[in-house]
């Protein structure tokens, strides 16, 4: 009998995954069909969203759908509840998408809901399939990342309670969906947006039995319950992860599960033994090499964040001589930045009014006098430009090649 567990890491409404969609669907025939609108629930727009999503599938997929509303656990009536948690049970197809993992997680852990969908995923008897994405996927394993929290509101890295729909099938894993969003352009939002150092940082908060489902954007990880497989479907690369050690695979390939579960387990004794995985991480993230990241906050004049580099190589030092040494690297970065401005910037006020001053003995004839004051400007480094309409300057910073040369023999090895 079908029993399918997919989860999407992005594009769920795109023409991209309409095959996908269709597929799934296919699989588990007739029956009734739902999507579940708590994971934006909180949002304004909430119905215009379902009415999207239903439209989507009956125009792009070819399938029609209901909608199953539970926006607030809190408020809802013991009836309306179960009344959305006997419509789940029933259903031969599920689907939530978008929105927030937190809220999400937050509103179903409340219910009797995560108990439905485990039963759904391991009740034999009925052809069936539970199809979350984006932020539902998220919150499918034991823990799930608050994406908004970290993300948008900048708090410091931390798991929050996910449904725990994974652990029942054995597979101890934290779904991370948009694993390779490149959105950011300048700054990492990989990993689901909260990029590969705070991902980095949860990853040391797991048990050591616990892994990474890293899932690309416009793909699909299709676990196939009753053949024992995840196959991959969609454009990207499904990612087994432990402790920053990777494993990819790659669209329209698949694994046995047994053989996912010694792959991981391979990873996991990798992540003991110090050595490298199957997979480095992927180039698009290797801008945060120290000497890089080094190099460019120089170069934005950021001596507190090159400190901050400098620090994070000490982490082999016991702890009180890496806190000492912080400490003074920190103390020298202090006293640096103090005085690291833009020289230009700083001579300016007193260069207008010397130039003020030599147009004025200019206007007056005093030729002797201005040609006395543009002379001590030059002496100072300030090469002064006469044209028809007005009078520039530019100014030889005696401090830039020696601040140049300083960043450039820090940032080689052994510099």
């Amino acid at each position: 009998m079908v029993r399918l567990l997919v989860l999407m890491g992005s594009g769920e409404t795109t023409p991209t995954m309409v095959t996908p969609h269709q597929r799934i669907l296919a699989a588990v025939g007739d029956g009734p069909r739902v999507l579940l609108d708590t994971p934006y629930g909180f949002q304004e727009n909430a119905d215009e969203l379902s009415a999207r999503t239903v439209e989507y599938f009956a125009t792009n997929v070819g399938h029609d759908v209901g909608v199953v509303t539970l926006r607030d656990a809190q408020t809802a009536g013991a009836v309306a509840l179960e009344v959305a948690a006997a419509r789940i049970a029933e259903a031969a197809w599920v689907f939530a998408g978008p929105g927030s993992p937190s809220y999400l997680a937050r509103q179903w852990l409340a219910t009797s809901i995560p108990d439905v969908l485990r039963s759904r995923l391991l009740d034999t008897t009925r052809a069936r399939a539970t199809v979350f994405a984006s932020a539902a996927a998220c919150t499918v394993g034991r823990l799930a990342i608050p994406v908004y929290e970290l993300y948008k509101v900048g708090e410091a890295p931390h798991w929050r309670a996910g449904l725990d729909l994974l652990r029942p099938l054995g597979l101890d894993a934290i779904v991370v969906p948009h694993y390779d969003n490149a959105e950011g352009g300048t700054h990492d939002t990989s990993c689901c947006y909260i990029g590969e150092r705070r991902l980095r940082a949860l990853e040391e908060e797991l048990d050591p039995s616990t892994w990474i489902l890293g899932i690309d954007e416009h793909t699909a990880a299709v676990i196939d319950l009753a053949a024992g497989e995840l196959r991959v479907e969609g454009r990207g690369r499904v990612v087994l992860r432990m402790r920053g050690r990777e494993h990819a695979i790659a669209a329209g390939t698949g694994v046995d599960l047994d053989e996912l579960r010694r792959l991981v387990a391979g990873l996991g004794a990798q992540a003991m033994d110090g050595q490298g995985g199957d997979e480095p991480i992927a180039s698009a993230r290797a801008s945060t090499e120290p000497a890089e990241r080094f190099t460019r906050a120089v170069a934005d004049h950021d001596l507190l964040g090159a400190a901050e580099v400098t620090a994070g190589l000490l982490g082999a030092l016991v702890d009180d001589v890496r806190s000492e040494a912080i400490r003074q690297v920190s103390a020298l970065a202090r006293i640096a930045q103090a005085g690291l401005h833009e020289h230009r910037d700083l001579v300016a006020p007193h260069v207008e009014v010397l130039l003020g001053l030599r147009r004025t003995a200019r206007e007056d004839r005093r030729f002797a006098d201005a040609d006395a004051i543009r002379d001590a400007l030059v002496t100072a480094g300030i090469e002064v430009r006469d044209g028809d309409a007005a009078t520039s300057w530019e100014f030889s910073d005696p401090l830039a090649d020696v601040t140049e040369d300083i960043a450039r023999g820090l940032a080689q090895p052994g510099g």
